[in-house]
Order: structure tokens, then C-alpha cells, then sequence
């Protein structure tokens, strides 16, 4: 397990890349990022695979609500199946984290997303603003940022259009609003149209039989694999939870037994 943390990040500003895990030789190591600014990622993996990809998730997630300044990071969820990213839920009390379970709650923070991203747009981007990046900058009036996983099993359904889910992916990531999509291989023959246009849209990592494959498409220099060892994201979700409560200055309010939450489950 990785045991390094970034520094915290005092710029209201949203990194610029997505830290994925670090590549190794000897007693050398790299860390490993993807641009954010191509607006996010689809991560697919097979279910043998499934623990890593979630526990990378969970480690990209803590680690930025840790690293960012307070109250600088939204992390939002629509997923309907079993509960995956238990470090994350303790966040949802003090509102550094939402999920959406059912058909009604994933309309309403859709709807809500899809707003912020409106009003942004409208109100705030001009020509020496074009990104919620340069506003937050130069404005005082700092502009929340949004981090979406999506598990595409749940989400989106055929009820959206398809133009109403490509105008919220191309002006997401202007907007401050960024998104993973995530779910099974399989996913790639779905028939659903919103499914099929996200999946075109991401560039994507893949994850079988428990080794991720780091192609040009999500790493530039994929050819450091010839000589180096890759491995995925997987930080102490523990001290990242403390540290994300800390940083947040939010700790005094919450019971200290949930701070101290952490899955015993460990992934080789």
C-alpha cells in the first residue's frame, strides 16, 4: 500500500492531473497522472478486478478532499448497488459527499449538477474567464468544485436525452464539474444510447485480472512501462479521512468513532 500523501494544495484551483498510482523501478518511483484537463476518465475492469478499481477510486476521492482547500470539493455519486466507497459515506454528514440511489434521488442531483453547470456558464465564464479554474484565480468569490462518479449500470437511463447528457459532459469540465464513469467490461455492448455517447466521450482504464493496462490514451509516456512496474492508487484511506475532516476544519463536529472508520479489506 502507498503510504505517501500530496502536500496540501493551497491554490483554489483544481489539479491539474488525476493521480492514478506510481510506476516503480528498483527504489525509484514516478507518480502517475492523466490530464484533467480532458474533464475525467472511464475506468472498466472485469469482477475479479473490481476491489482495485474501487479502492483506486476511493483513494483519488480522499486524497483530494484531503489535499484541497476546505470546502473547495463536492464529491457526488450515482450508484444503486452495494455500497462501495465506505470511507467516502462518512463524508456525506458533514456534505463533502453525495450518493444517489434511486431512480428519483439520481434525477435530482442531475438536475442540480446540470444547473450549476448552467448558471456557470451564463453567469460567471467569460472571455478572460473561460474555466471555473481562471475565475477562482482572480475572483474572491470562490466556486465550488464537483467531482461525479457515475456507475453506468445505473446511469444514465434511456428517460435523458441524448443531447442533454453530451451538453452536460462538453461543459462539465469548463464549469468546475468533473466525471468518472466506472463499471463492468460488459458495459461497452450496452444498447443504451447515454451509456454508448459517455463511453466515446472518455478516454479509458482499463483494469483485467487485477493488472491495469496503461495505454498512450490515458498516460503520455506509457512506453516508461517497458522498464517500470505500475501500481494503482491505494492510499491509507484512514489518515486521508482524517486529514480530509482536518482540512475541512469540520472534525469538532462529528462523532471522533467515525473519523476513525476503516475497512479492514486490504488489496494485494
Amino acid at each position: 500500500m502507498e503510504n505517501t500523501m500530496e502536500k496540501r494544495n493551497e491554490n483554489y484551483v483544481f489539479p491539474w492531473g488525476f493521480h492514478l498510482g506510481s510506476l516503480h523501478r528498483g527504489e525509484d518511483s514516478i507518480p502517475l497522472y492523466t490530464p484533467t484537463e480532458d474533464g475525467g476518465f472511464c475506468l472498466l475492469y472485469d469482477k475479479a478486478s473490481e476491489p482495485k478499481a474501487d479502492s483506486l477510486l476511493e483513494s483519488l476521492c480522499l486524497e483530494l478532499l484531503a489535499t484541497m482547500p476546505g470546502a473547495s470539493l463536492e464529491v457526488d455519486l450515482f450508484d444503486f448497488g452495494k455500497k462501495k466507497f465506505y470511507n467516502l459515506t462518512t463524508l456525506q454528514h458533514i456534505q463533502l459527499f453525495r450518493i444517489a440511489y434511486t431512480p428519483e434521488m439520481c434525477s435530482d442531483m442531475f438536475e442540480s449538477l446540470e444547473k450549476t453547470i448552467i448558471s456557470r456558464h451564463s453567469e460567471i465564464l467569460c472571455c478572460n474567464r473561460k474555466t471555473i479554474n481562471e475565475h477562482n484565480e482572480k475572483s474572491k468569490l470562490k466556486q465550488k468544485y464537483h467531482l461525479v462518479m457515475m456507475n453506468l449500470e445505473n446511469f444514465p437511463t434511456d428517460d435523458y436525452e441524448a443531447r442533454r447528457i453530451m451538453n452536460f459532459l462538453e461543459s462539465a469540465s469548463i464549469a468546475g464539474v468533473y466525471v468518472i464513469p466506472f463499471g463492468y467490461h460488459d458495459i461497452e455492448k450496452s444498447g443504451n444510447e447515454n451509456v454508448q455517447a459517455i463511453l466515446k466521450r472518455f478516454k479509458k482504464l482499463r483494469v483485467k485480472e487485477g493488472e491495469f493496462e496503461i495505454t498512450k490514451e490515458i498516460f503520455e509516456f506509457a512506453e516508461l512501462l517497458e522498464d517500470h512496474r505500475f501500481e494503482s492508487l491505494n492510499l491509507d484511506k484512514g489518515a486521508l479521512l482524517q486529514q480530509a475532516f482536518n482540512t475541512n476544519d469540520l472534525e469538532k463536529h462529528m462523532d471522533p468513532t467515525l473519523i476513525k472508520y476503516e475497512t479492514d479489506t486490504k488489496v494485494k
